[in-house]
């Protein structure tokens, strides 16, 4: 066995087929099939269930994937480690984002560390905000940037940037001529949204309850905001969604709540195990884009 079979499974399940991890690890279908292939002839297990998708493990190859997923953050644990016995500030921090931070905040301030630290190594991976904060709690991150804390001992908040949550819609919608809408505007639309998970539907999910006193249904939903974004231009009636997608937004009309739907991103992170990991954290604060005013620049969360 070897670490490339293990890097192979863990893809496989993340990315949910063979071809879509061969893609991510920069190698052939063929070559990820051997190398699951290997794992079970060298474990004498079968790892999927025969006949099923590569998301549907056996009892053995859920095992075997929980394995995999701790060796590797062991192995990358202990590169960390070594790389900070150099003098110069190197190595591997993780991020885990949810696709607001993730898609369009981070990238641009990651780019100028970059530049500022060219031996530091950063991988961002973008999940909704729940899994998000999951892949921090089981040390498969570093730190996560999120709607959402984390109410446990041991992890830290900070505020990162504001947002504004709007309605998008085509142009041609009845509303896409106002300068405003209320929450009570959505109570006869067909909206597409995100899955469970996103702290964007949580958030304008639990304002319309509060303002109508109901509950409010959403048929289609996607993992990711641009599936969203691509839905409502593809027809469907509209989209709560972030301001910060404007640029993918294109043709589509966003138009603001009256009173405003606003929400704060948040770093979180437990201790700093790394220099580099510590490098990248006070980075990001210090560049914060959009301070949040009249809010603790730290909150420690018991």
């Amino acid at each position: 066995m070897d670490f490339r079979e293990l890097q192979s499974l863990v893809e496989v399940m993340e990315k949910g087929s063979i071809s879509a991890a061969a893609a991510s690890l920069g190698i052939s279908q063929p070559a990820v099939s051997k190398h699951i292939a290997k794992l079970e002839k060298e474990m004498g297990v079968k790892i999927f269930a025969r006949g099923q998708k590569c998301s549907n493990l056996t009892v053995e190859g859920e095992a075997m994937y929980k394995f995999a997923r701790k060796t590797l953050a062991q192995l990358a644990d202990i590169k960390r480690d070594f790389s900070d016995i150099a003098d110069d500030v190197s190595g591997i921090v993780r991020i885990s984002a949810s696709s607001i931070p993730g898609c369009y905040v981070l990238p641009g301030l990651l780019v100028k560390f970059r530049s500022a630290y060219p031996n530091i190594e950063v991988e961002v991976r973008v999940a909704d905000s729940r899994d998000a904060l999951e892949k921090l709690v089981t040390r498969e991150s570093d730190l996560s940037v999120t709607g959402q804390v984390k109410h446990a001992s041991g992890f830290n908040s900070t505020p990162f940037a504001r947002d504004e949550i709007v309605l998008l819609l085509s142009p041609d919608h009845p509303l896409a001529s106002r300068t405003s809408v209320s929450l009570r505007d959505l109570e006869e639309m067909d909206l597409v949204g995100r899955v469970t998970g996103s702290s964007t539907s949580r958030i304008w999910e639990d304002a319309f309850k509060a303002h109508t006193g109901k509950g409010k249904h959403v048929y289609l939903k996607f993992g990711h905001v641009s599936a969203v974004t691509e839905a409502v231009r593809r027809g469907g009636e509209g989209a709560v969604t972030s301001r910060l997608t404007g640029a993918d937004a294109g043709d589509l009309v966003m138009i603001p709540f009256r009173p405003a739907l606003m929400r704060t991103f948040y770093i979180t992170h437990g201790v700093m195990t790394t220099k580099a990991a510590g490098t990248l954290l006070d980075f990001l604060i210090r560049n914060r884009p959009l301070p949040v005013e009249g809010e603790e620049k730290s909150r420690c969360l018991t």
